[in-house]
């Protein structure tokens, strides 16, 4: 083939093949039938070209008496259809307004908000734009239709003007404090309920909602939290380890831990307080007592030498001799040791003591210390 740059013209039917070796006289031959070949296959492409422009051509024209046909019977069909202005529209939808007022005030009823989906053909007219009204025959698809909605409500005494008051936030306050600052705003405590929760008598929630407004008196509803309550599980036997998973599944945690010589292995938990089976907030402390393992052979002369001490003096209770605080079943070494610091020193000195007194001590609920006066006079009164 060519190159490029090669430009057929005219000169090449003028060649002197005679002047020519046999290499040359072929390259020129070859570049005859080129052009030859190209030749007749641009006037096969143009002859196919000028076709499909006369085809189309026609397929336009058939399209634009068409679009002409169809713009003839729109504009026949427009013409056949009714409209109506926009401001003759407005007025009579106002006047079917103004006669259902009319017919509701008899009722003693008005008519509340009003809202209105317009959906209608807009046409032009010699007049300005006017909204087109669909054929009594032509079948009409609900979603285009316009829509009127309003309500009603009782009518208010012309004398009377509604006044709206904001409702306060009273939300995670306590309760007393809740009714206060409603009835403060001007309103009335409504219906208080409840629902679980980790402290008593909190606002969780309030209807109507803060930030709205309502007219004054209105009830405002309550839901305030109630503190739960669960029994608690036995954990004696079990290991540490086992006990505190044991409370945590059961919504408690684990209190002070006291280690005592027993014959249990080391660990093992031998006492609790709260017992099993109290009632309790959900997340208290449940302290306990674990064994230490055996006593060793020291431990066991010093527990015998506390046995041969001589007793105290008997007290009011009717017990002779003094009993340790550790006998009373909850009271471990960590109570023990708050309480000889402020001079409760046995079971007799420590039933002394007021309750109030001993839990500000020791920091433990008051249920618990009570537990430990009646163990305390029941160890006291050799029961």
């Amino acid at each position: 083939m060519p190159g490029d740059d090669f430009q057929f013209t005219r000169e090449l039917t003028r060649v002197d093949a005679t002047k020519l070796d046999r290499a040359e006289a072929r390259e020129v031959e070859g570049l005859y039938r080129t052009k030859e070949y190209l030749a007749t296959e641009f006037r096969d492409r143009l002859i196919e070209v000028e076709s499909e422009r006369d085809l189309l051509r026609t397929r336009v024209d058939r399209l634009q008496a068409e679009r002409d046909s169809l713009r003839g019977r729109l504009d026949g069909l427009e013409a056949d259809r009714g409209s109506i202005a926009p401001d003759r529209l407005v007025a009579s939808l106002g006047d079917a307004l103004a006669s259902a007022r009319d017919d509701l005030s008899t009722a003693e009823y008005a008519v509340g908000r009003i809202e209105v989906d317009l959906k209608a053909n807009v046409v032009g007219g010699t007049d300005g734009p006017r909204f087109q009204l669909p054929d009594l025959a032509e079948p009409v698809n609900r979603e285009t239709l316009s829509t009127l909605r309003f309500d009603l409500r009782p009518a208010a005494p012309a004398e009377e003007t509604a006044v709206y008051d904001p409702i306060p936030d009273v939300r995670d306050r306590s309760l007393a404090e809740a009714q206060a600052a409603v009835q403060r705003a001007g309103f009335t405590v409504g219906e208080v309920t409840t629902e679980p929760g980790d402290a008593d008598d909190v606002v969780l929630d309030q209807f109507p909602s803060p930030r709205s407004v309502a007219e004054p008196g209105t009830p405002i509803d309550l839901t305030v939290s109630e503190r739960r309550e669960l029994d608690v599980p036995s954990v004696i036997g079990l290991d540490l380890d086992d006990a505190a998973v044991a409370l945590d599944d059961a919504g408690l945690t684990v209190g002070a831990v006291d280690a005592e010589a027993r014959d249990e292995s080391a660990d093992a938990v031998v006492g609790q307080s709260p017992p099993a089976g109290e009632s309790v907030p959900v997340g208290t402390a449940v302290d306990l007592t674990v064994s230490a393992g055996p006593a060793t052979a020291d431990e066991a002369d010093a527990d015998a030498a506390d046995a041969t001490s001589e007793p105290s003096e008997p007290n009011e209770a009717g017990a002779g001799a003094t009993v340790d605080l550790e006998a009373v079943d909850g009271i471990g070494p960590t109570y023990a040791d708050r309480l000889r610091e402020v001079g409760v020193a046995d079971v007799s000195t420590l039933l002394d003591r007021e309750v109030a007194e001993v839990a500000e001590v020791t920091r433990a609920p008051t249920s618990r210390i009570e537990n430990w006066f009646v163990d305390a006079r029941r160890l006291l009164e050799g029961e």
